[in-house]
This record gives structure tokens, sequence and C-alpha cells, in this order.
């Protein structure tokens, strides 16, 4: 094996026990915010001599001892916040919408989510942001393809690693231009 595929296979072994962190991480996230939610609604639900077994709400905030919003668990989510301000979509049309789970850092920046869209095409994506963009991002979509995309907004460097019913592929892009793709396209 050459370096240079024995380096990128450290790199995707690397990136491969990240990602099963950050889903873990999203999935005990997602368990103890409704945990906390519903354990705070049926203490109070019993104050008043009721007991509820279903909660149903369009939105969830799950918020610290500052009273910042640090779990939002919302359907839809709303538009993303960067910079302190609320941009008009998620990416896509401004009427294109998410439901899901979005994890804020202490000053209330929007720092992952993990959603699906809810029309059209359905993915279901996690991502990783820093306070002003996206960082890597997992998506799966409907039909079963997979995408690990990491990528750098400054530089407009990515890579992505892909699995669809073609097999498994490698894209790196460097400054917008893609410099290697493994199994080439004709």
């Amino acid at each position: 094996m050459d370096d240079v595929t024995s380096h990128l296979n450290q790199r995707i072994a690397r990136l491969e026990r990240r990602n099963r962190f950050v889903v873990a991480v999203a999935a005990i996230s997602t368990i103890a915010a409704i945990g906390t939610a519903v354990a705070g609604r049926a203490t109070a639900a019993q104050a008043d001599a009721g007991i509820h077994d279903v909660l149903r709400v369009r939105a969830l905030d799950v918020v610290d001892t500052h009273g910042i919003t640090r779990v939002k668990i919302a359907a839809p989510l709303p538009h993303a916040i960067v910079a302190g301000r609320q941009l008009r979509s998620r990416g896509g049309r401004p009427e294109d919408t998410m439901s899901g789970m979005l994890l804020f850092d202490a000053e209330g920046q929007e720092r992952s989510g993990y959603a699906t869209v809810d029309h059209g095409y359905s993915n279901v994506l996690l991502t990783l942001d820093d306070k002003t963009r996206q960082h890597a991002m997992f998506i799966a979509e409907p039909t079963g393809a997979t995408t690990l995309r990491l990528f750098n907004g400054d530089t407009r460097d990515r890579l992505d690693l892909g699995m669809d019913e073609d097999g498994p592929s490698l894209t790196m892009v460097r400054h917008g231009e893609q410099i290697y793709r493994l199994p080439a396209r004709p």
C-alpha cells in the first residue's frame, strides 16, 4: 500500500470513529431531553392529580441555568441563526422545512443538528458546525445512499465519502475544484 492510500485509510478510520461518537451523543441527548421533559411534565401532572401517558408538542426547548436554549426539538425546526441573524432557509427554498433536534453552545449559537427534510426528497441529516458554518454533514437518503461530507467554507475544500447502489466512492475538492475521485467517473 502506498503512503497516500495508507494515509487516506487512517483518516477514514478516524472519521468513522468520530461519526460513531457524534451519532451516540445525538441519540443520548435526544433521549435525555425527552426524558427530562417527560419527567418534568409528569411531576406537574401528578400535582394536578392527572397523569399523562403521552406528551404532544410542536417544539421543546431545553434551557440552561442562564435561560439559554441548549437543545431544541421541533417540527418544523426554525431557520438557522448565524451571527445573530436568522437565515431565510436551512439551505434550500424558504418554504422547505426540517424537523428534528438542534444543539446550541453556551452563547446560544447553533452547533449541531439532527433532522429529517419534511418535503420532497426526505434526507436525514446530522451536522456539526462551528459558530458560523457547517464543517461536517452525514446524510442518509431515502434510497439508502449515504454520504459523509467534511468541508471548509473558507477554502471551499471538501471531502465526500459516499456509499450508494454503485458502491463506495471518495471525492476530494481543493479550492472548489475536484482533485481526486475514486472510483473515477467516465
